[in-house]
């Protein structure tokens, strides 16, 4: 080890985003400066193809930060995961054991699913909602005396990317049987997938031999996106269908903290790739929804990723003291490639 890495022994965090298109991990200094990051497959145990590789794409990603930087596990002061599938207690209980064996040393960490990533870029306490449409959904709340909730797997919704690709696929196969209205969405997926028409842009997707992946109907949400903001009814209802939903679960989750949505007393915060698009299709329906349902709440859309949510959670629970100039160092910490999914 270096002297450059020496000098951080004790005295850098570790953030773990992990999520089913990607796990995204970072080493920062007390500083809020990136010293080491690294990037793994599809961390949530429930989406992935196995817990094993779930595991491997959270630990191979924080093996790529701590060797980037030259430091190992005993030399984080404290770590933050923030993971997609921690649904239940079992679950933590799963990732605490996990890390233990395999992060000998680090002092300290903290397990919660990856709903609560974003909600310290409210402004720094952590407390409030957020609602993130990634590939999926992730929404939760925090009070300011601690309680918290989130949707977990109490989500019956098709929702966030993966559910705007389902919803398109099945609204053009719809409009090709005479079954529903006609929309774009029929020729812009099938010019995406190079498919003579929805048929067999189904037959893609769905044959027993050879089926393209379910993540591949993923990349048609940008499709979606676009063409509500273009004005294509049926891709406009399928995007506003999301944010009634999303709102809901998000009055769920404030409810259990034992406030509601409309009170005011819990900002809202609105994040994820989708939400934060260049089409502003879903960003716009949700800021609507509330504004219907929930006037009085406080809605910031975020201006960072979920993951420097989590870096503050790391420093934070390390002992680190936010700052104004900590926090928005933090949130400009990244390359925008370094999040592609």
């Amino acid at each position: 080890m270096g002297d450059g890495a020496a000098s951080y022994r004790g005295s850098c965090f570790l953030a773990v985003d992990a999520g089913n298109s990607k796990t995204v991990a970072v080493v920062v200094d007390r500083s809020g400066h990136v010293l080491g990051r690294g990037r793994g497959g599809r961390g949530d145990i429930y989406g992935a193809a196995t817990v094993r590789a779930a595991e491997e794409a959270v630990f191979g990603a924080v093996r790529a930060a701590l060797s980037e930087v030259g430091v190992e596990a005993a030399d984080v002061c404290s770590g933050a995961f923030r993971l997609a599938g921690v649904d239940f207690p079992e679950d933590a209980e799963f990732w605490d054991a996990r890390i233990r064996c395999r992060l000998p040393g680090m002092m300290r960490w903290s397990v919660k699913n990856d709903a609560f990533a974003s909600l310290r870029l409210i402004d720094g306490s952590g407390v409030g909602v957020s609602i993130t449409a990634g590939t999926g959904p992730a929404i939760a709340a925090r009070s300011a005396d601690g309680r918290e909730s989130f949707s977990g797997m109490y989500v019956f919704d098709d929702l966030g990317g993966q559910g705007l690709g389902n919803s398109a696929l099945e609204a053009a196969c719809r409009a090709w049987m005479g079954l529903g209205p006609a929309t774009r969405l029929s020729d812009e997926l099938c010019i995406l997938y190079d498919a003579p028409d929805p048929g067999e842009l189904r037959h893609l997707f769905t044959r027993r031999f050879g089926a393209l992946p379910p993540t591949e109907l993923w990349k048609s949400a940008r499709v979606v996106l676009a063409l509500a903001d273009d004005g294509d009814l049926v891709a406009a209802r399928i995007v506003t269908d999301q944010a009634v939903a999303f709102v809901r679960y998000a009055k769920w989750c404030a409810a259990r903290v034992g406030s509601q949505l409309n009170s005011g007393d819990l900002p809202v915060l609105l994040n994820g790739s989708v939400v934060t698009s260049e089409h502003a299709a879903l960003r716009v329906a949700l800021i609507n929804e509330l504004a219907r349902t929930a006037p009085t709440a406080t809605v910031l859309v975020a201006e960072a990723p979920p993951l420097q949510g989590i870096v503050l959670d790391a420093l934070v629970e390390g002992g680190v003291e936010l700052t104004l100039q900590l926090t928005a160092r933090v949130k400009d910490e990244h390359p925008d490639d370094f999040f592609a999914t």
